[in-house]
C-alpha cells in the first residue's frame, strides 16, 4: 500500500468548509487500500482476513500477480465500497461462515468491470458488467469472478422497503440494459464518491435513494414472493428486535420478559432466533454491537470501556471484553485505536503496520454492521 494512499484514509477529515465549520461534524470514517501481491508476500492473506466477515476467499494464481484495491466509506449503519481485484476469486458463504460471521444484511452489488455467477442458495447466477444483482448474506452463496471491479453496498436487511422485504431477492438480478439499472448503479457510484462528506441525516437518505431505485425495478426482478408464513415470522421477529434495541440497557431485558410482553410461548420465541444462537445470545450482540459503535465514533471525551460495560449491562469490564474479542476479533482498546488512526494516521507509520491495521479495521467495520437499528 502506498503511503499517499494510507494518508488518505479520511477524505471527511478535510477542514475549512463552511458546512464543516457550521455543524462541528467529527470525520467519517473511509478508507482507501491497495495490496500487492509482488511487493508484499502477505497480501493475498490481508485480502482475505479484511473480507473474512462477508466471504470466504480463494484468490486464484501466483500471489506475486495479486493486485487488490479497497475504497470503503462507512454510512453509519451501512457501508459502501469499491472493491477491485487483478485475478480470479472464489467466494463463499456457508452455514458455519453465516453463524461466524453474524453479519446478517443485504448486498446491491453493480459489477463495473468482470462478472460473477454462481449458486446463490439453490439459484444460478450469472451476473454481468453493468448489472446489478442482491446477495443475502443469511443465506449461503458459492461464486466466482475472473479479475474485477464492484461497488458493494451493504445494509441492514430492516431498512429494506416492505414490498422487497416479502421477496427472494438471494441471486435476483436487474439487467444492464435496463434504465433503471443504470441509474441505480450511478447512484452507487455518487455514494461512494461524496458519502465521507454528507451530515449523518444525508447518508441516510443516500441509502434510502437506492433502496427506492432497487424497489423501482423489482417488477423486473425474477423472484418469489415469501408464504405468508414466513413472512409473519419475520414480522414477528422485526418487532422483538425493535423491542430488544429500546431495552438494551435494562439489567432486565431477557427471553423470560419478551416472551411475557409479546405473548409468546417460549418455544415460540427461542424459533425464532435458532439463527442467532439464542435469545441471550442475540439480546448480548446486539449490546456489543452498540458498544462497537461508541468505541469506533470519534468522541471529544470518549466513554471509557468500564462505563461502557455496566451501561450494557455487562458483569465486568473483562467479561465484556472477552466477548467483545470473540464477536469481533479486537478488544475495545484497539478498536478505538485504530478509529483514530482511520480518522487521523499518525506520522512515521510504517506500510506493514498501516496495512495490517488497516485490514484488521475493515474487518471489524464489517463486523459492526450487525447493528441493524436506525441511529438516532
Amino acid at each position: 500500500m502506498s503511503a499517499a494512499a494510507s494518508a488518505s484514509r479520511s477524505a471527511s477529515a478535510r477542514t475549512g468548509t463552511p458546512l464543516a465549520d457550521a455543524a462541528a461534524r467529527a470525520p467519517v470514517p473511509r478508507l482507501r487500500v491497495r495490496l500487492d501481491g509482488g511487493a508484499d508476500p502477505q497480501a493475498t492473506a490481508s485480502w482475505r482476513m479484511a473480507l473474512a466477515p462477508l466471504f470466504t476467499i480463494e484468490v486464484d494464481g501466483d500471489a506475486a500477480a495479486f493486485r487488490g484495491e479497497l475504497d470503503a466509506v462507512h454510512l453509519g449503519d451501512s457501508l459502501i465500497s469499491r472493491c477491485s481485484a487483478s485475478v480470479a476469486h472464489a467466494f463463499r458463504r456457508g452455514a458455519g461462515d453465516i453463524r461466524r460471521s453474524q453479519v446478517d444484511h443485504i448486498l446491491i452489488q453493480c459489477y463495473l468491470a468482470g462478472a460473477v455467477e454462481g449458486d446463490y442458495g439453490g439459484r444460478q447466477v450469472h451476473a454481468a458488467t453493468g448489472s446489478v444483482s442482491v446477495l443475502d448474506l443469511g443465506r449461503a452463496l458459492d461464486s466466482r469472478a475472473g479479475a474485477f471491479s464492484n461497488l458493494t453496498l451493504v445494509v441492514p436487511r430492516d431498512h429494506l422497503p416492505l414490498s422487497l422485504r416479502r421477496r427472494d431477492l438471494h441471486g435476483a438480478v436487474l439487467e444492464p440494459a435496463r434504465a433503471a439499472t443504470r441509474l441505480l448503479g450511478s447512484h452507487l457510484a455518487e455514494l461512494l464518491e461524496h458519502g465521507a462528506d454528507l451530515t449523518p441525516e444525508e447518508m441516510a437518505a443516500g441509502v434510502r435513494a437506492a433502496l427506492v431505485l432497487l424497489e423501482g425495478g423489482a417488477a423486473a426482478l425474477d423472484d418469489g414472493m415469501l408464504p405468508a408464513q414466513t413472512a409473519a415470522r419475520r414480522s414477528m421477529r422485526r418487532l422483538v428486535q425493535g423491542y430488544v434495541d429500546a431495552h438494551l440497557c435494562a439489567e432486565t431485558l431477557s427471553a423470560a420478559q419478551i416472551a411475557r410482553t409479546f405473548r409468546l410461548s417460549r418455544a415460540t420465541l427461542y424459533r425464532l432466533f435458532d439463527d442467532d444462537g439464542g435469545v441471550h445470545a442475540y439480546i448480548q450482540g446486539r449490546r456489543l454491537d452498540h458498544c462497537f459503535d461508541e468505541l469506533a465514533r470519534p468522541h471529544a471525551h470518549p466513554p471509557a470501556i468500564g462505563e461502557l460495560a455496566y451501561r450494557y449491562a455487562f458483569s465486568s469490564e473483562s467479561a465484556f471484553s472477552r466477548a467483545f474479542r470473540r464477536r469481533f476479533g479486537l478488544s475495545p482498546r484497539e478498536v478505538r485505536v485504530l478509529s483514530a488512526h482511520a480518522a487521523r494516521p499518525p506520522a512515521g507509520i510504517g506500510v506493514a503496520e498501516a496495512e495490517a491495521g488497516e485490514a484488521a479495521l475493515i474487518q471489524a467495520w464489517l463486523a459492526g454492521l450487525r447493528h441493524a437499528g436506525e441511529r438516532a
